[in-house]
């Protein structure tokens, strides 16, 4: 399976159905216009005959030609639109198929220097793990993945779910970029969702008042009799009557149908978006625990909210001054609109929240499923409930193009707790820190990883790479990094699993007291439930293997001299390193 091939023959079919799309909707108007001009003509031939009948019935078949050509316009119109939502995201995906640039969303606004490891691993920002797994459409299916993406810990059973549900979705191009698709186009802003929980969570206005639901049904009744009443006998008493009292009706309802207005007006849209995702999570065949449960979850929701989305359309209708005048104050429409909107609520209000979660979370395992099917060569990690492991052959970052990426293994758990890796300047030390924690963290999420083999237990990620000193918060960079590491010191006497990597600790502080009290942290970390990883440049610390055998391991990354050119393999060798090159580094730049 090639995905790059796949996004240009989907590229190509999307491009066609648009022209094809666009060629009907100008055949569709000059139809419409030949509609009106023929029923102008035929206007004219009724009147120039005597209005003959036969003139009436070609103005009618007209009509009814312009409505159909009107109503096949805006359906087509829909097909265009979802055509070429399609198109954009299949050549988002051939760009970072071919030439590995995302362009999607990166959720640069989720990033914390604060969390856990977040900063540290790249996980929000340009070129982020964020941009490159994001396929949400909805800004709840964004904050949910951004979530997931926080999280490094789930059960282990977890994670065979989560797993099971990526491996089910990964095949289903078409119906996972259909997802996507009706997600975007949903256009949700900031406050859609919101609104409507707040909707929710208004007491009933109207349902089970009684004595109005008659009232409106039968005022309006009284005041068409009133009509005829006027007719034959010419008194016009009733009529007006009837109209002060309907008046005064809509005049004490208006505030509270106001209030409901402001909450559902104008999610027509988004409504019929929410209802299409859900649809397709009904209609579909699934087999994993996950998705069976989104999928009984998903029962009716999509009929639900279609007819919401209906009474919201009448609702908003209100506004047009023909309906808030005449037609209110005849027929006491915007009673009817509130007294259908809360029979709705009651029925369905406390449904309505798992829905919104079943297009949240199926938008985040659908995200997941596109990095899986973009990467077949990548494997499903094993994950157990062991004493805290991680161990796998030919890591790579995900991140890094196939072609330029240089893999490493790595065990630890029995037979090591910490390694120790040292190395010369941008030799890889700190991009290896990184593959192994992204992938420790997709393997959590269920997704595959970059590897030839994976295996690990659930653990809580933390990190200490990227350090910064902060003004807004007074402290200094060694302040900062203390107060990290005091963090995951804190953490790990709770008695949580967790996976440390550390790069380069204490370098606010002198080399003899940074060797000191790097001595002492690793030697602390050994009493807790964890593993570990530290890159550093302070080669004493290799000693410490041989003072912890079975617990502590050296590792390094070399670089080579060849020709008066400074050259780096990147391949992790046991051992403590032995060259340098920052001198030669900054004698080749002519800084010294």
């Amino acid at each position: 399976m090639n995905p790059a091939h796949t996004y240009q023959q989907k590229t190509q079919h999307f491009g066609q159905q648009i022209k094809q799309f666009e060629g009907q909707l100008r055949l569709l108007s000059w139809g419409r216009l030949l509609c009106f001009l023929l029923m102008i003509t035929a206007g004219y031939e009724y009147v120039h005959h005597d209005f003959n009948g036969i003139w009436l019935l070609v103005i009618l078949g007209l009509v009814v030609l312009f409505i159909f050509s009107l109503v096949r316009y805006q359906r087509t119109q829909d097909k265009l639109l979802l055509s070429k939502t399609l198109l954009d995201l299949n050549e988002k995906e051939l760009l970072l198929a071919t030439k590995h640039v995302a362009t999607f969303p990166d959720g640069a606004e989720f990033q914390d220097e604060q969390h856990d490891f977040a900063g540290d691993l790249d996980v929000f920002g340009p070129s982020s793990v964020f941009q490159h797994i994001n396929r949400t459409g909805t800004l709840m299916g964004k904050r949910a993945l951004a979530d997931a993406l926080k999280r490094s810990s789930n059960s282990v059973e977890s994670v065979h779910q989560l797993q099971a549900a990526v491996k089910e979705l990964a095949p289903q191009l078409d119906f996972r970029q259909l997802y996507a698709a009706q997600a975007i186009m949903a256009q949700e802003k900031e406050d859609d969702v919101a609104a409507l929980r707040k909707w929710f969570d208004m007491p009933l206005q109207f349902a089970g008042k009684t004595g109005l639901r008659i009232a409106s049904y039968l005022l309006p009744v009284l005041l068409i009799a009133s009509f005829v009443y006027y007719g034959i006998t010419g008194s016009y008493l009733p009529s007006s009557l009837l109209l002060i009292i309907n008046g005064l009706m809509i005049g004490s309802a208006v505030k509270k149908v106001n209030e409901m207005y402001t909450h559902l007006g104008n999610k027509e849209r988004i409504l019929h978006k929410f209802a299409n995702m859900l649809q397709q999570v009904r209609e579909s065949p699934w087999q994993s625990a996950q998705l069976k449960q989104y999928k009984t979850t998903a029962e009716e929701a999509d009929l639900a909210l279609r007819q919401l989305a209906k009474t919201g359309n009448l609702l908003d209708q209100r506004l047009n001054i023909l309906v808030a005048v005449f037609v209110n104050l005849l027929f006491l429409y915007d009673l009817h609109c509130a007294f259908a909107m809360e029979r709705w609520k009651e029925r369905y209000k406390t449904r309505v929240p798992d829905w919104l979660d079943v297009i949240a979370k199926l938008e985040v395992r659908n995200s997941f499923a596109t990095f899986a099917y973009n990467h077949p060569n990548y494997i499903y990690p094993h994950v157990e409930d062991s004493p805290v492991t991680v161990s796998g052959t030919a890591i790579g970052h995900p991140l890094i193009p196939a072609a330029e990426c240089v893999t490493n293994d790595v065990k630890m758990g029995e037979g090591a707790q910490f390694l120790i890796i040292t190395g010369s300047n941008m030799s890889g030390k700190s991009t290896f820190l990184r593959s192994v924690g992204v992938n420790l963290l997709l393997a959590t999420q269920g997704a595959p990883v970059c590897a030839t083999t994976f295996n690990c237990s659930p653990c809580r990620i933390m990190t200490s790479m990227r350090i910064k000193d902060s003004i807004a918060r007074h402290t200094s960079y060694f302040q900062a990094e203390l107060l990290r590491l005091q963090h995951i010191i804190r953490v790990l006497k709770t008695g949580e699993r967790a996976f440390i990597i550390l790069d380069e600790i204490l370098k606010g502080t002198n080399s003899e007291d940074k060797l000191t009290g790097s001595i002492r942290l690793i030697k602390h970390f050994l009493q807790y439930n964890c593993l570990g990883m530290i890159a550093t440049h302070d080669l004493e610390l290799g000693a410490l293997e041989a003072q912890h055998p079975g617990y502590i391991r050296n590792c390094c990354f070399e670089s080579s001299l060849e020709n008066g050119d400074l050259h780096f393999d990147y391949r992790m060798r046991e051992g403590i390193a032995r060259n340098k090159n920052a001198t030669f580094l900054m004698q080749q730049m002519e800084i010294i």
